[in-house]
């Protein structure tokens, strides 16, 4: 019997293929979708999990105004030493330096990551000694130790030991192998030296990581270290935070990922959806050709089929189209995954996807299959000879149908309405005045610097225009200069201190950029007496007029000259802080900033031809488009963007092919009705219109339900961001006209074509 079965449901299959295919499709997309959205997860969560009592450590962080999101992981050397002899809950403690290095071996240059250690680092992280000497662990000395996976690269099965490379242009030797670790970790390395202790606390470069004893109250520690006072003379530590280890990655990364966290959440909501979106319009379809195959269903009942057979029958076909989706989410996740690693970042093995994604399946099968084995019961339960007299039941509710239906037009707005918020906020992101210039500005910087280099850039064909002297580049930031201020004139009692970032700026410098003033005057160049502050630093001052007011800062007053428009330089989310342009410093900092015409990557090959020619022999170097690096400010929501879109058309293809279904029922079903209006005088654009009433009806009600929850959940997404767009009326209207639309679009043929039947021969059939 199993084979009949299974014989029966590749005929349906067969013989509904279009329905079939785009039912098939979508659960696939879904799993697919789902699954690896699942594993990006998991792989953000397990971020240096794999180490020795990993939930014992914490990066010891503390609160700054310099920093963006309001915390440093900057701390001086001898905290470490500190917090381990003072409080006894903390066992251990260690400084590490990690940052990335430019390594020459025989010529071949090779990107690295480089980290200092201290032996408690060795200790905590377990990080063992394969050859060689620990002489590595020396300050000062000119010994270095590298990764089993890096001595392979180099050298493969030659003895690295003894063996030197260059870093940065100095001669190092290795004298030691330590195993290293994969690239799913917050400080990844392929080198190790030793750490340069400094015992000066007002001298922050590293980072401290504590491990606690077995059975410690964390929050009771999280307490007692954050209202601590760390003083050593005129230096006081700020309150003190603790990250654990193996959260840091999603809470407080230190190194920006590409895709935020909560992206990626999103992307897996999006996944689920999906699913939701394709069994929801393959259930219709399952009620569907069980009401138009009613006779089949009588006559097998009449044959002496038991219940128990037509649940087997049925169950074959639905799951055998389970299957076939699975089997395609399978071979989708196959083939996305070099693209999805390549976004994700994701370096360990993937194999575990497959077993999670058949989990998924199994899960998906036992809900679904609970709802259609009693939708088979109780249509099987019917009287033999009302379902062949019938040849379809004729529930004139139809409940699950319509709700089935609302539900995919639900989840296919919100998907519509959320993209195109999406679209609208990434466009006035690109497009909207952040305060100066980017388009076809650039910044280049080497070191050491390349003499001459400055004349013969200006002699390439695409540069337009080179602003005179050496500034630091605004994008991207690299280290920031704050100052706190107390002193200026009429400053009310209950203004705090404000802590501004310092620019070095002159005239050249200003234009170029195309800052601009909106109130005073520019103060000349070197001038050693006059400043300009932004919108933020004005407002914060709560001051009427600072124009003209004077300011003391290094110690002797300054007068503002002017007012500048906030100029945003940080993430879209990141409000603009307190700025002071300097104008004193004539040509302050030691990049070269120049404008471009054309194809960006074109110049910049053309500008690295001209830097390996001048001097090869370049430790490193930064060529930055101004435009490219604002753009990667928001890459995380572009890419969210992407994957949005692609779950989007995939489930209006679902909902479509759910009306398409249902309206091919109705068409069946009310066949005899439509042949006796045309007898009567209707014409088919009344008839058309009796059809048309309740999908439209659905769609009022799915956008009276998916418009205020859509908008509530964009308009708190939105707020996230300093820049904003409005969610404009015409949203609304212009959604729900499109999927109308389509909607006409899709059932009108079928329509049009029912209507058109000879009366006559539909009577006569019937």
């Amino acid at each position: 019997m199993i084979r009949h079965y299974l014989k029966i449901a590749f005929r349906n299959l067969k013989k509904y293929r279009l329905q079939s295919v785009i039912s098939i499709i979508g659960m696939a997309i879904g799993f697919a979708c789902f699954a690896l959205s699942t594993l990006w997860i998991r792989y953000e969560l397990t971020y240096d999990t794999f180490h020795k009592d990993a939930g014992q450590i914490y990066l010891v962080r503390h609160e700054s105004k310099m920093d963006d999101s309001g915390i440093s992981s900057i701390t001086p050397y001898p905290l470490a030493g500190y917090l381990k002899n003072t409080y006894p809950e903390i066992e251990d403690a260690c400084n590490t330096q990690a940052h990335s290095s430019r390594l020459n071996y025989k010529g071949a240059d090779f990107q690295s990551f480089q980290m200092s250690v201290d032996s408690a680092s060795m200790k905590m992280f377990d990080i063992r000694v394969l050859a060689g000497e620990p002489s590595f662990m020396i300050e000062k000395s000119d010994n270095i130790a590298i990764s089993d996976k890096l001595a392979q690269k180099l050298f493969g099965s030659k003895d690295p030991l003894g063996e030197e490379i260059e870093i940065y242009g100095t001669k190092m030797k290795i004298c030691a192998i330590v195993q290293g670790w994969s690239k799913h970790s917050n400080m990844p390395f392929e080198i190790l030296d030793a750490n340069n202790s400094a015992p000066e606390w007002n001298f922050s470069s590293w980072q401290t990581y504590i491990k606690v004893k077995k059975g410690t109250d964390i929050k009771e520690l999280k307490k007692k270290l954050h209202d601590s006072k760390i003083k050593s003379g005129d230096y006081e530590l700020p309150p003190i935070i603790l990250t654990p280890l193996t959260t840091m990655h999603y809470e407080n990364p230190m190194i920006k990922a590409t895709v935020q966290f909560e992206h990626i959440l999103l992307f897996a909501v999006a996944g689920g959806l999906v699913i939701l979106c394709a069994l929801f319009n393959y259930l219709t379809l399952f009620v569907n050709r069980i009401r138009i195959r009613g006779k089949e269903i009588g006559l097998r009942k009449v044959c002496g089929s038991s219940n128990t057979g037509l649940l087997s029958l049925f169950s074959a076909e639905y799951l055998l189209t389970l299957l076939l989706a699975f089997l395609c989410g399978m071979i989708f996740i196959e083939l996305s995954l070099p693209y999805f690693k390549e976004i994700s970042g994701v370096t360990t093995n993937t194999f575990g996807i497959y077993i999670e994604t058949f989990i998924y399946f199994l899960l998906v099968i036992l809900l679904s299959f609970a709802f259609s084995c009693l939708l088979i019961h109780s249509f099987s339960k019917q009287s033999v000879n009302a379902v062949i007299k019938g040849g379809q039941t004729r529930n004139s509710k139809n409940i699950f149908l319509k709700i089935s239906l609302t539900v995919q037009l639900i989840i296919s707005i919100g998907f519509i309405f959320c993209s195109s918020v999406l679209i609208k906020q990434i466009h006035y992101l690109r497009t909207t005045n952040v305060g100066f210039e980017r388009a076809n500005h650039a910044t280049f910087t080497s070191y050491p610097s390349i003499d001459g280099f400055k004349d013969e850039l200006s002699k390439l064909p695409f540069v337009t225009e080179i602003l005179p002297g050496y500034f630091n580049m605004l994008y991207p930031q690299y280290g920031k200069s704050m100052y706190t201020l107390n002193e200026w004139d009429e400053k009310p009692e209950s203004v705090e201190n404000i802590s501004f970032e310092i620019f070095r700026f002159n005239q050249s410098f200003f234009h170029f950029y195309g800052f601009q003033l909106l109130k005073g005057e520019l103060p000349e160049d070197k001038s050693t007496d006059h400043i300009l502050i932004n919108e933020t630093a004005a407002k914060e001052m709560r001051v009427d007029n600072p124009v003209g007011k004077t300011m003391k800062w290094k110690n002797r007053p300054f007068v503002i000259a002017g007012i500048v428009k906030n100029f945003h330089i940080v993430g879209p989310t990141v409000p603009v802080k307190p700025a002071l342009l300097d104008f004193s410093e004539e040509g302050a900092g030691g990049s070269i900033h120049f404008k471009y015409q054309g194809e960006w990557e074109k110049c910049k090959k053309q500008i690295e031809q001209l830097m390996n020619k001048m001097n090869p022999n370049i430790h490193f170097s930064y060529i930055f488009s101004t435009e490219k690096e604002y753009e990667k400010l928001w890459e995380s929501e572009s890419i969210l963007l992407r994957m949005l879109d692609f779950v989007t058309v995939i489930c209006i293809l679902i909902s479509l092919f759910g009306v398409f279904s249902q309206v091919t029922l109705d068409c069946e079903q009310h066949r005899k009705e439509i042949a006796i209006r045309k007898i009567n005088g209707a014409s088919i654009p009344v008839i058309a219109r009796s059809f048309f009433r309740k999908y439209l009806l659905s769609l009022c009600i799915a956008s009276c339900i998916i418009f205020p929850i859509g908008y509530t959940v964009m308009k708190s997404w939105i707020e996230n961001y300093v820049l904003q767009t409005t969610i404009s009326w015409w949203l609304y209207p212009v959604i729900w006209l499109a999927v109308a639309f389509l909607l006409v679009l899709c059932t009108g043929w079928r329509i049009w074509r029912a209507a058109n039947q000879n009366p006559a021969e539909v009577i006569k059939s019937e």
